[in-house]
C-alpha cells in the first residue's frame, strides 16, 4: 500500500488547455521516491504539455499539482522559484549556451543560486561532468559536440543543485541505439547512487524497457494507467498492448 509521502510528485483532477481546446481531461498521476517515472502515449495524448504543468511552465484550468507535499499551483513566484531550485530539468534540445563552454554553461546555476567562492563551483563544475562522464569536454563550446555529448553536458548542468527530483523531456531523442543505452545508464546511475527521483516524457520502447520502474499512459488526454510498469504490460488495456505490440508513435 503506497503513501502519500512516498509520493514526490502528485497530480490530481489536473483540467488544462488552450484557449478552448481541452488537453489533459481529469488526469491524476504521481511519481515516487528513487524511481523512474516515465510517462508516454501516442503523439499528441499532452505528455509534454503534463510536464510543462508540473514545472509551472503552464497553469492548468483546474485540479492539484505538489511537487514534494507542497501545492504548486497556488504558490507565488517566490515560494515556487526556491521550490525550484530542488528540481532539475533537462530539456529536449538541451538549451545550452552556444557562446559559452561546457563548464560555464554547468557553473550557471551554481552562480546563480548559491555563494560559493568560484574554486569551489570549479571543482563542483568537474565533478558533474565526472559523473556524466564528460571530463574531456570541460572546455569545449556546445557546438563541438556530438549530441549525445549535448544531452549529457546539459544533464550535468541539470544536476548542478543536486536536486531531489529531476524531470526529463525525450532525453533519448535523436541519439542512436548505442548512445542512447549510454544515457539510459545514466540515468539509472542517478537513481540509484545519488537518490534521484526522475519523472521521464519518452516514446523510445527500449529505453522505457530498460528503465522505467513505473510508467504514466496518456491516451487522448486522459490518464488509462499509473503504476509499476510491470503492472501496465499485464493490465488488459487496448492502448497500452497496442502501443507495446506495434511500437513507438513517436
Amino acid at each position: 500500500m503506497m503513501t502519500e509521502l512516498q509520493r514526490i510528485v502528485d497530480v490530481v483532477h489536473l483540467t488544462s488547455g488552450y484557449g478552448e481546446t481541452r488537453i489533459l481531461d481529469d488526469v491524476s498521476m504521481f511519481a515516487r521516491e528513487h524511481e523512474i517515472t516515465i510517462i508516454l502515449g501516442s503523439s499528441g495524448c499532452g505528455k509534454t504539455t503534463l510536464m510543462k504543468h508540473l514545472i509551472r511552465l503552464y497553469h492548468p484550468w483546474s485540479g492539484s499539482i505538489r511537487l514534494f507535499g507542497q501545492e504548486i499551483t497556488a504558490m507565488d513566484e517566490p515560494e515556487f522559484n526556491a521550490l525550484l531550485l530542488k528540481v532539475g530539468v533537462l530539456f529536449q534540445n538541451g538549451a545550452l549556451l552556444n557562446s559559452i563552454t561546457v563548464a560555464e554553461n554547468i557553473a550557471i546555476p551554481l552562480e546563480q543560486h548559491t555563494k560559493l567562492p568560484l574554486d569551489l563551483i570549479r571543482r563542483l563544475v568537474h565533478t558533474k561532468l565526472r559523473l556524466v562522464e564528460l571530463s574531456h569536454a570541460i572546455d569545449k563550446l556546445p557546438s563541438e559536440l556530438s549530441g549525445g555529448m549535448r544531452k549529457r553536458a546539459s544533464l550535468a548542468r541539470a544536476i548542478a543543485l543536486d536536486p531531489p527530483l529531476l524531470f526529463c523531456d525525450e532525453p533519448s531523442s535523436g541519439l542512436d541505439p548505442i548512445t542512447s543505452e549510454s544515457m539510459d545508464r545514466l540515468l539509472l546511475r542517478m537513481r540509484d547512487d545519488l537518490g534521484i527521483s526522475i519523472v521521464i516524457v519518452s516514446h523510445e520502447l527500449a529505453s522505457i524497457h530498460r528503465i522505467a520502474d513505473s510508467i504514466v499512459f496518456l491516451a487522448d488526454g486522459k490518464c488509462l494507467f499509473c503504476g509499476p510498469f510491470h503492472e501496465a504490460k499485464s493490465a488488459g488495456i487496448e492502448q497500452i498492448d497496442r502501443f507495446f505490440k506495434v511500437g513507438s508513435f513517436g
